[in-house]
C-alpha cells in the first residue's frame, strides 16, 4: 500500500485539471463544490493513513519508476513530514468547504485549481528527497499562491500584493536553483539522503552517484547561505518578510488560512530538513554550519519581538494575523537553531497549533465580514453567533499559548524548556516577551468584539452560516481534541517530543532508510 503514498500528490494535482472541464462542461456550481470536497476529503484520508502507517511501522519510502535512490526520485514520509502532510490537507479540506460558502460562485473553480495545486506542491514538497524536486515543488507551491493572492483581481490591493510576492518570489526561487547546481556540480547527487553521508564522509561512495566530484567544503558554504535566504523569504522571517502582510490583506479568506497552515511553513520546514537532517550536526564544515544556527537565532529572534511588538499596534484581524505569524513562525525557528530532538518537536508542533489558531480566527472573522463588515467593531456581531464567537475567542487564547487544554499552550511550554534546558534563557524570555506583545493586539480584538450598537448589513435575503458553522466545529473539535489528548496522553507527548524530532535530527537513520546503508 506504499503506492498510495507516491500517489496522493498525483491525487491533488487531478481536481486541478477535472474540475475546470466540468464546470466549463456542466455550469454547475454544485456538481464543481462536490467533487471539489470529495479530492480534499480523500486527500486528508490518504494522510491520516499516511500517519497511521508511519506510527506503527516507522518512515516509509516510495521510489518513482521503481529506479532505486539515488537514481530517481524518492519519497520518504517520516514523522515530521507526515504530520505536517496532514496539516495541509486538512487545511485544504476546511479551504474547500468554506470556500463554498464564501466565495462567488462564478469563480471558484479556479479557486479550488490553484488550492489543489498548492497542497499538491506542499506534499510534495515534504516529502521529497530529491533537493532539485524541493525546488520544482517551491515553483508549483509558489505559481498556485499568486493565483491565490490576486484571487480578488478587481481589487489593487490585491493586485499590488501579488506582483510584490510574485516578482520577488520568482529572483529568489532562481537562488534555490542556483544552490542545486552548485551541490549537484560538487556532490554528483540530488538526492538528500546521499547528500547527508557525502557531506559527512566525502570519501564515501554509493551506487549509481559514486564519490563527490569537487570541492564540496567551498560549494556548500555558497549554496547553504543562499538556501538560507529563500527559506527565511518562503516563511517570511524578518527582514524576508515584507510581502506577507499585503498578501494576507488581499487574499481570500480561506485562501490565507489554507496559506498559514501550508505554503507559509514549508520555509521553517526545509531549514529543519536541510540544515539539520542533510547539513547538520558532524559535516566536514560543522563550524560554518554553527555560525548559520547562531546567527538564524538571532535573526529569530529579533524577528519575533518586531513582529510581536507590530500585532500590538494593528487595528485590522488580517494584519495581526499576519505579524503573529511572523512572530510565531520565528520562535519556531529559534527551537529549530537549537538542534536538539524537544526544540524541533516544540517548532513542528508550534507550526501545527499557530495554523489552527488562525484558522480559527480567521474564519470567525470571516463570518463578521459578510454579515457586517472588516473593522473590528464588526466582530461584536459574532455574539449572536455562539460557534463563530467561541471560534474567535479560541483562536486567540490558542495563539496566546496559556491554557493547557489548547495546543498553543503545549507548544510554547516545550520551547521555553528546550531554551532553558540548553542554557539559552535569552530564548525563554523571547518566548514570554512576544506572547505577551501579541497578547496586547489578541484582546484588542476581543475586547472590540464586546461594543455595543453594531448591526448586520441590510441584505434582501437571509444569508445561511451552515457552511462555515460547520467549518468552524471541524476546527474547534481539532483544536480542543489535541490539546486534551496531549493533557492527558503521555504517549502522544512522548511521540511529539522524541519520535516527531528525531526524524530531523537523526540523520543516521534518515540516510539508512532512503539508501539502505
Amino acid at each position: 500500500m506504499h503506492w498510495i503514498i507516491g500517489a496522493l500528490p498525483i491525487l491533488l494535482l487531478l481536481p486541478s485539471a477535472i474540475i475546470p472541464l466540468l464546470y466549463v462542461v456542466t455550469k454547475k456550481f454544485l456538481i464543481v463544490d462536490t467533487v471539489a470536497l470529495i479530492f480534499a476529503a480523500f486527500s486528508l484520508a490518504i494522510s491520516f493513513h499516511t500517519i497511521s502507517l508511519v506510527i506503527t511501522e516507522g518512515p516509509v519510502t516510495y521510489s518513482f519508476g521503481g529506479f532505486p535512490p539515488p537514481l530517481g526520485i524518492t519519497y520518504i514520509i517520516d514523522e515530521a513530514s507526515a504530520t505536517l502532510g496532514t496539516l495541509a490537507t486538512f487545511s485544504l479540506l476546511l479551504s474547500v468547504i468554506y470556500g463554498s460558502w464564501i466565495l462567488n460562485p462564478k469563480w471558484r473553480y479556479l479557486y479550488y485549481t490553484a488550492t489543489f495545486l498548492l497542497i499538491a506542491g506542499c506534499v510534495s514538497y515534504l516529502y521529497t528527497a530529491d533537493i532539485f524536486n524541493l525546488y520544482v515543488s517551491a515553483e508549483l507551491i509558489s505559481i498556485s499562491s499568486y493565483v491565490l493572492a490576486s484571487f480578488y483581481r478587481g481589487r489593487g490591493i490585491a493586485i499590488r500584493a501579488a506582483s510584490i510576492y510574485a516578482i520577488s518570489a520568482s529572483l529568489v526561487l532562481s537562488l534555490l536553483l542556483l544552490s542545486t547546481f552548485l551541490i549537484y556540480g560538487s556532490y554528483g547527487t540530488l538526492n538528500t539522503a546521499d547528500l547527508a553521508l557525502k557531506s559527512r564522509d566525502p570519501n564515501a561512495e554509493v551506487l549509481f552517484s559514486g564519490t563527490v566530484f569537487g570541492d564540496i567544503i567551498l560549494a556548500s558554504k555558497v549554496a547553504l547561505a543562499l538556501i538560507l535566504w529563500v527559506m527565511l523569504f518562503k516563511s517570511a522571517i524578518m527582514p524576508n518578510h515584507f510581502w506577507l502582510p499585503g498578501v494576507y490583506l488581499g487574499a481570500p479568506i480561506p485562501a490565507v488560512a489554507l496559506f498559514t497552515a501550508s505554503a507559509d511553513i514549508i520555509g521553517l520546514y526545509g531549514i529543519a530538513r536541510l540544515f539539520l537532517t542533510v547539513f547538520g550536526s558532524d559535516v566536514v564544515f560543522e563550524d560554518y554550519q554553527r555560525i548559520l544556527m547562531t546567527i538564524l537565532a538571532f535573526i529569530a529572534a529579533g524577528s519575533s519581538l518586531a513582529s510581536a511588538t507590530l500585532v500590538s499596534l494593528q487595528r485590522n484581524v488580517r494584519r495581526i494575523v499576519a505579524y503573529s505569524t511572523i512572530s510565531q513562525f520565528s520562535l519556531a525557528l529559534m527551537g529549530v537553531t537549537t538542534n536538539t530532538n524537544e526544540g524541533v518537536a516544540g517548532a513542528i508542533f508550534h507550526l501545527v497549533s499557530n495554523s489552527l489558531g488562525d484558522m480559527l480566527v480567521l474564519y470567525s472573522a470571516g463570518m463578521a465580514t459578510v454579515l457586517c463588515g472588516r473593522s473590528l467593531e464588526c466582530l461584536s456581531v459574532l455574539r449572536k453567533y455562539k460557534v463563530a464567537y467561541i471560534s474567535l475567542i479560541l483562536g486567540f487564547l490558542n495563539l496566546f499559548g496559556v491554557i493547557p487544554i489548547l495546543p498553543g499552550f503545549w507548544s510554547k511550554a516545550i520551547l521555553t524548556l528546550v531554551f532553558i534546558k540548553t542554557e539559552f534563557p535569552a530564548g525563554a524570555v523571547v518566548v514570554l516577551a512576544s506572547s505577551g506583545l501579541c497578547a496586547l493586539g489578541y484582546f484588542r480584538v476581543l475586547i472590540s468584539s464586546l461594543r455595543l450598537g453594531v448591526t448586520e448589513k441590510g441584505t434582501q435575503e437571509e444569508i445561511s452560516l451552515t457552511i462555515p458553522t460547520i467549518t468552524l466545529i471541524l476546527l474547534i473539535i481539532t483544536t480542543l481534541v489535541l490539546g486534551v489528548s496531549l493533557l492527558f496522553f503521555e504517549d502522544l507527548r512522548n511521540f511529539l517530543v522524541f519520535n516527531v524530532g528525531n526524524s530531523i535530527v537523526d540523520y543516521k537513520r534518515y540516510v539508512r532508510v532512503v539508501l539502505g546503508v
